[in-house]
């Protein structure tokens, strides 16, 4: 079933003279099975938003319905930690929680915590270092001897260990360099594509947001501004300029080569699609 926001606002020290409405009246319905971007200014609820999909924090207002869940404001909830199984959450600069002795046990903690036998936890642990290619030689190595990029897939690895249903990333590819940033997105179509995972991905890199999302969402003032088609979005310049949005390079590129007078589909989002196409009409 979907992800359903219906009506959900949340307060910050609310009742308080401080208070901040930092999401307001939100309805969205989000899609099984593909990988949706929550973009917007800083301050406009992206985190905010994400963070009630594991009950971190709880609607002030409204509910939200996710997987088999349903979480209204003001009522107790009884089922966060089978929740927070099947929703996982990795922090931007996640590897900045990594705390045991050792990495495969730091991996383990996850899947322990939520009852599996420790012999399952590790076998878990050590399939999911593999996925992130952390190389068996690192087990046993402390995690804060590793590098910031070797790290961060550490903490991805403590998610994927539990098989969560849903994955929410905020900011996964912060302060990596390029190569080590397409690895960890690379890592992520793999789990959506092969294994049926939902993602959901907070970002500011629009140019990963069009190569990568299926669907992207925008929020402005803690409310949604647009919800569709990630291509759609970026084709269109005066929602581009209302959102106050820097269109993507290759979207740059593939309407200069549209003007100079090829015809390009809709789905050529990279160099390598865009070169196939033009290829074929400079055959002709």
């Amino acid at each position: 079933m979907p992800i359903r926001f219906k009506t959900l606002s949340y307060i910050y020290n609310k009742d308080m003279p401080y208070a901040h409405k930092a999401l307001d009246h939100v309805d969205l319905e989000i899609k099984e099975g593909i990988i949706t971007a929550i973009i917007g200014e800083t301050g406009s609820g992206k985190s905010t938003l994400v963070e009630h999909l594991n009950a971190l924090l709880l609607p002030s207002e409204g509910s939200l319905e996710i997987l088999d869940y349903n979480i209204v404001a003001g009522q107790k909830q009884k089922f966060l930690k089978p929740l927070r199984k099947d929703v996982g959450l990795v922090f931007q600069f996640s590897e900045y929680q990594l705390f045991e002795e050792s990495v495969i046990k730091d991996v383990a903690f996850g899947p322990l915590n939520f009852g599996f036998a420790p012999e399952e936890a590790l076998k878990r642990a050590a399939s999911a270092l593999k996925l992130v290619k952390i190389n068996e030689e690192f087990f046993n190595v402390s995690p804060l001897e590793l590098s910031g990029g070797q790290k961060r897939r550490v903490a991805i690895a403590g998610i994927i260990a539990c098989d969560p249903k849903i994955i929410v990333l905020d900011e996964p590819t912060a302060g990596l360099d390029p190569k080590g940033a397409r690895e960890i997105i690379d890592l992520f179509i793999s789990l959506n594509k092969e294994l049926g995972k939902t993602i959901i991905i907070v970002s500011h890199d629009n140019e990963m947001v069009y190569n990568y999302c299926d669907e992207t969402v925008v929020l402005s003032h803690g409310k949604i501004v647009y919800h569709g088609p990630t291509t759609d979005l970026f084709d269109d310049k005066e929602k581009l300029k209302e959102f106050n949005m820097l269109e993507p390079q290759i979207v740059t590129f593939r309407n200069e080569l549209i003007d100079k007078g090829f015809k390009l589909s809709k789905d050529a989002r990279t160099l390598k699609l865009i070169a196939r196409e033009i290829a074929g009409q400079v055959k002709r």
